[in-house]
């Protein structure tokens, strides 16, 4: 017969064996065995090598009964956390459809947890990373969220060992971090593909030098993976270009379409069509002098189709999510103490999907007369 333990027994070590063992104080196992940055590492190690050697367990129905007491306790202060971005990308977080979406994504992840957000532009009202670190230190905020920089902005200097950190694609920012991001390389991918399945053939790539950049050249990665098995006739030279005015970008992508060809443009830049309006007849009209119109003269597909231009057919990329993802991942960081940049950083990367469009209609075969034979 099994032995019961007598009132006399224990059934299994404790935290306060533990700490007997290691002559340390429980509080400090209890720190150790959660990481937790404030213990040095061979405190930590002679105090994991203790619970080996006992065999020291959690006890389950007291993580249970903490679980409950926890949950039911509201914090008088939320935990805060910082959302940075440098001051020359103000314009495109205002003005564009990505950035609210991600933000709005953090959100939806913080509130349920009380944490609050606070928005930090870099560079806005001489707010320098001087600055910024003391902020962030006298607030006892220890997580950060780096959101969309320009690349005028190529590195930070923070004391990063203080903070636990997600970037949030800025591929080019350094440190270099755990980063969440849209796949740029499957939208480009998945793009291709659906376009070649409507009949277009000459596909071409036109987005700006410091997109690629900015996105470790994603987009044009996935391009030439899908031209590596097409006829070489088939494959487009990309169009990269500078930041410029619209009207002369769009002259340039004319210039490249006739040269090169192209049957569908294809690019993340929507940019194009703010002022633009959608015909019965001719489409939209491309702002080009003389006008080119989509999809009589050539084709359209976004790499990032808004949601308010559904007559844009293309790549529909969840910013959301990638908000959603990046502040999950915070969390988990902030929650076991793992500060500063990690040697092995990972990337989280958020698929898109297809959306049919009027500036990309299945291609209709042209119909030549050649000696009496159709074509």
């Amino acid at each position: 017969m099994t032995r019961l333990p007598t009132s006399g027994q224990k059934k299994y070590p404790t935290m306060n064996d533990v700490a007997a063992v290691v002559g340390v104080h429980p509080t400090t196992v209890s720190l150790a065995l959660r990481s937790h940055p404030s213990i040095p590492l061979a405190t930590r190690t002679r105090i994991l090598n203790a619970v080996r050697e006992i065999g020291y367990i959690r006890d389950p129905l007291l993580d249970a009964f903490n679980y409950h007491r926890c949950s039911k306790h509201t914090s008088k202060q939320s935990p805060s956390i910082a959302f940075v971005a440098d001051s020359n990308s103000a314009p495109y977080f205002n003005g564009s459809a990505y950035h609210p979406f991600v933000y709005e994504g953090v959100r939806a992840v913080a509130d349920p947890q009380h944490l609050s957000l606070e928005i930090f532009s870099l560079g806005n009202n001489g707010l320098t990373p001087n600055r910024l670190n003391t902020i962030l230190t006298s607030r006892g905020i220890t997580g950060i969220l780096l959101s969309t920089f320009t690349l005028a902005t190529k590195d930070i200097e923070l004391d990063w060992g203080n903070f636990s950190t997600v970037k949030i694609e800025s591929h080019h920012l350094l440190p270099q971090i755990d980063v969440v991001s849209n796949d740029q390389c499957q939208a480009a991918r998945l793009c291709m593909r659906k376009l070649r399945e409507a009949g277009y053939r000459r596909i071409g790539l036109a987005t700006a030098l410091d997109d690629e950049t900015r996105l470790q050249d994603n987009f044009s990665s996935g391009v030439l993976v899908e031209q590596a098995e097409l006829p070489a006739a088939e494959c487009v030279p990309p169009l990269l270009f500078k930041r410029a005015e619209i009207t002369e970008i769009a002259t340039r992508i004319a210039t490249w379409v006739k040269e090169n060809d192209v049957d569908v443009i294809m690019t993340n830049w929507n940019e194009f069509f703010r002022e633009a309006t959608w015909l019965t007849a001719e489409g939209i009209r491309f702002p080009t002098n003389p006008p080119l119109h989509i999809p009589r003269d050539v084709a359209f597909a976004s790499l990032d189709a808004p949601a308010d231009r559904p007559q844009i057919a293309g790549i529909v990329q969840n910013h959301r999510l990638v908000g959603m993802r990046a502040m999950e991942h915070l969390e988990v960081l902030v929650k076991t103490y793992q500060r500063g940049a990690p040697k092995n950083p990972s990337g989280t990367y958020v698929p898109g999907y297809w959306r049919d469009g009027a500036t990309a209609p299945k291609k209709v075969a042209r119909r030549t007369r050649v000696q009496g034979a159709t074509l």
